[in-house]
């Protein structure tokens, strides 16, 4: 945790709530926490004024590779730090680093790390739990994942990853059409891990079967997931379709303008909805840095990337390989670009992550009690500050 903060009061601006934006709001820190909401500033508390800009909850990022010239498959403690706190230059306040497809002991190496990392501050976005995207992939929708090391779940394998995270695990990928997919969704429910299905070539039944088994969530919906296609002359529904269908599944979408196009976004928006969609930056080590040329994953035998138009892209062109969103951008695109009204992009930033983090009860919006996770901005919703548990991590 933050050590206690002065008690700080943010005011003039517009709060943003879950259900409302406040004119004239104002949030109270004291204690790392939030004091209160809407009431005029104490004496001796030191003000911040937030000169009629945006007051919002802190962004929480349920996916994300790296950022700061760092990937979280580096396995260094000061890799970690540094994408944690380069996200928070762009008012994400808590995240979940994110793994890709790779050899055994990289991902064991890259675990330990992570527990380590995890016992002292970032000085940046807290660390809320791990996220492992892979190796149970389809080669089919491998997007920039490597193919060797993809393979089937056993009980054996999972079992001694989920303890060496030491509950640290917070969600973990499939591809339902392979084998063992029962075995897989028995041993996250037995754990208490949320199964959700990526990279995949799955139809519809496939994917309703494995939600009957548990799974939950779908990975950067669209992306790497499968719509209508024909097999042996046959037309079937892909998972994209059984996911909309089924009003229980959450999903998160790449909110970066470049994985999504706006009628894509739109159409999910409408049916799902802000409770069940949380937006992402799937961002890797060149987020928030302005290279040409990068590695997706590690730095020794990870994958070379070029970025163009905005986005991480394999040399050839043929996949994307990951963004170089920030969150900040993802509400850009979402309420400026998309039209989407700016309390349920905020809920989509915040709350609905916080809920699918197992958090909510301490982060994701501006209530009383909760930590100060919050975000400032100006009218064209760039950063001015942003505070972590009371703390004033980043000022424009």
């Amino acid at each position: 945790m933050y050590p206690d903060s002065v008690r700080t009061w943010i005011g003039n601006g517009r709060l943003v709530l879950p259900d409302r934006i406040c004119e004239g709001g104002s949030v109270l820190i004291e204690g790392g926490r939030i004091a209160a909401i809407n009431e005029p500033a104490p004496q001796d508390t030191a003000i911040m004024d937030a000169s009629g800009g945006y007051i919002l909850p802190g962004f929480i990022d349920l996916h994300v590779h790296g950022g700061g010239g760092a990937d979280f498959m580096d396995c260094d403690v000061e890799a970690i730090h540094t994408a944690a706190r380069a996200h928070c230059q762009h008012g994400t306040t808590a995240l979940c680093p994110t793994t890709m497809t790779c050899p055994d002991e990289m991902l064991e190496r890259m675990i330990r790390c992570y527990l380590e990392a995890a016992k002292t501050p970032t000085g940046g976005a807290q660390l809320l739990g791990l996220h492992l995207e892979g190796p149970f992939f389809s080669t089919k929708n491998k997007g920039a994942q490597p193919v060797g090391e993809q393979r089937i779940p056993t009980r054996e394998f999972l079992e001694r990853i989920l303890r060496l995270g030491e509950g640290h695990i917070l969600r973990w990928d499939e591809a339902p059409e392979l084998p063992n997919t029962d075995v897989f969704a028995q041993v996250m429910r037995e754990h208490s891990v949320m199964a959700s299905i990526a990279h995949t070539g799955a139809i519809a039944d496939q994917a309703n079967a494995a939600f009957d088994m548990g799974f939950s969530h779908i990975t950067h919906f669209y992306s790497a997931t499968t719509t209508g296609q024909k097999i042996n002359g046959i037309v079937y529904s892909g998972v994209n379709e059984a996911t909309l269908l089924r009003d229980e599944i959450t999903i998160e979408l790449i909110c970066d303008g470049r994985h999504i196009p706006k009628e894509h976004m739109l159409l999910a928006y409408r049916i799902k909805g802000p409770d069940k969609i949380a937006l992402i930056t799937d961002a890797m080590r060149a987020a928030g840095t302005n290279v040409t040329h990068s590695i997706l994953g590690a730095k020794e035998g990870g994958v070379p990337v070029v970025v163009k138009d905005d986005v991480a892209q394999l040399p050839d062109f043929s996949s994307y390989a990951g963004s170089v969103g920030t969150m900040d951008r993802a509400l850009r695109v979402a309420h400026v670009q998309y039209g989407i009204p700016l309390v349920d992009v905020s809920r989509m930033l915040s709350l609905t992550p916080a809920r699918l983090s197992r958090c909510a009860d301490r982060k994701g919006s501006l209530e009383a009690g909760k930590d100060a996770d919050i975000v400032v901005m100006d009218d064209l919703f760039r950063v001015r500050s942003v505070y972590v548990c009371g703390e004033l991590m980043h000022q424009a």
